[in-house]
């Protein structure tokens, strides 16, 4: 407070533009803070005129800090002593003051309200490995939903690679909305309207709404819930009708979003833990490079070191879910004199919205496996550069001794970095 009214009084003085800093450590008010800036401003400006003169060596009792009246022109001014220097002669230097600067009176003090620090509750944290849900690049492979009541303003999220030192990650500015279902989830249609299905949610903060079709066909209302199994279904919902204290019974459902599929469990049980899908859920990793790298975290109120007992710790390993192709789609079989064609429709992972177009490969180069199944055993592996593969009939009388009037396949695509997606499992007709 000092130095800051010392140097927003400067111009007050004459004009000057000279200013003089003081850093004090002491506690006071800032009425006493400012009158002392007053002072200190007011006496600078008073001592800008200097003199030099000397006197003869009956005058040894003078010392540094001493004040003397000098008469020049007619005028009696009070000069204080800065400097002495003798040698034949007491030499002496001082500067001009003004004795009334120091009666300056004291405004009175402020009254400030004490601050309250924010409350801290506990931070609660769930980690995402979801597929990949935007166009972004490098896809995201790990996100974080973070949640705390109260909320602390923001928290943030530190990093560590090795265990030792802390970097900070991201800033979570507002809350996730997280929560748990409360009853168990069917399993339900993929790729089409589940109107049967309903589902009760309990949050632990922050609200849910009902949108249009439209809306939710547009991208809107997405929410993750993680199965037994660890793996997260992405679902949407049109319906969002409080029944309870935070409690919102969900209808209108699409199922398996963004390839999920794999994820829908039956049935999803309640207790499942359940994050809507919006501009809060942080991202934390992304790419190759930090697949599969253990990642140790710490969680905490913003202003608070990545040490505070307060911090949440997590050790997150990025999962390659986002990169794994999509499992295929509508196989079909056609039994022909070489042998039974197959083929099926792929999907992508990446700009797969269009209608009307043929969808982008999303991958480096487009390549399949096919697996013929025995019950559980795979007698056969095919491999294709198209979505088709021919099983010749040499090779069913090999594998089965005969030709088959049904076959039950595995169709998964490849990826070059991270080998198979998700499988489609199919028993076709002939």
């Amino acid at each position: 407070d000092y130095r800051r009214s010392a140097v927003a009084s400067r111009r007050l003085v004459g004009g000057s533009d000279r200013a003089l800093h003081s850093d004090l450590a002491i506690v006071t008010s800032d009425a006493a803070a400012t009158r002392r800036a007053d002072i200190r401003l007011q006496d600078l400006w008073a001592g800008r005129e200097t003199v030099t003169f000397g006197l003869g060596m009956e005058r040894l009792l003078l010392s540094p800090g001493d004040v003397v009246g000098l008469t020049l022109g007619g005028r009696r001014r009070l000069f204080e002593i800065d400097e002495l220097v003798d040698t034949e002669h007491r030499q002496i230097k001082a500067r001009s003051i003004d004795p009334d600067i120091f009666s300056v009176p004291m405004a009175q003090p402020r009254q400030i309200a004490p601050t309250i620090p924010s409350a801290l509750g506990p931070v609660q944290a769930l980690v995402l490995d979801l597929p990949c849900v935007d166009a972004s690049d490098p896809p995201i492979l790990t996100r974080i939903a973070v949640f705390a009541d109260p909320w602390p303003g923001s928290v943030t999220i530190w990093r560590s690679m090795d265990g030792l030192s802390f970097e900070k990650a991201a800033v979570a500015l507002a809350p996730s909305v997280i929560g748990e279902t409360r009853d168990p989830l069917p399993t339900g249609p993929s790729s089409r309207w589940d109107h049967g299905s309903r589902v009760h949610v309990e949050l632990y903060g922050g609200a849910l709404v009902s949108i249009n079709d439209a809306g939710v066909l547009n991208g809107t209302n997405a929410a993750a819930v993680l199965n037994t199994d660890g793996a997260w279904e992405i679902i949407q919902f049109a319906n969002a009708e409080l029944v309870g204290d935070r409690t919102y019974e969900l209808s209108q459902l699409l199922r398996g979003q963004a390839g999920s599929e794999y994820a829908i469990a039956g049935p999803l049980p309640a207790g499942s833990p359940f994050v809507l899908l919006d501009d809060h859920v942080v991202t934390l990793a992304r790419g190759l490079g930090a697949l599969d790298r253990a990642i140790d975290l710490r969680i905490v109120a913003s202003g608070h070191s990545h040490d505070d007992p307060s911090a949440l710790a997590l050790t997150v390993t990025p999962q390659a879910t986002a990169l794994m192709p999509l499992s295929p789609v509508h196989a079909r079989a056609r039994r022909d004199r070489d042998g039974v064609h197959l083929t099926w429709i792929r999907r992508t992972r990446r700009d797969g919205d269009a209608w009307g177009v043929e969808v982008p490969l999303g991958e480096d180069v487009e390549a399949y496996e096919v697996d013929i199944l025995d019950g559980d055993s795979v007698v056969r592996t095919l491999s294709a550069s198209s979505p088709s593969a021919l099983y010749t009939s040499a090779d069913q009388l090999a594998d089965f001794g005969a030709a088959q009037a049904s076959l039950t396949i595995r169709i998964c695509q490849l990826s070059s970095t991270i080998g198979r997606g998700h499988p489609a499992e199919f028993t076709l007709t002939i």
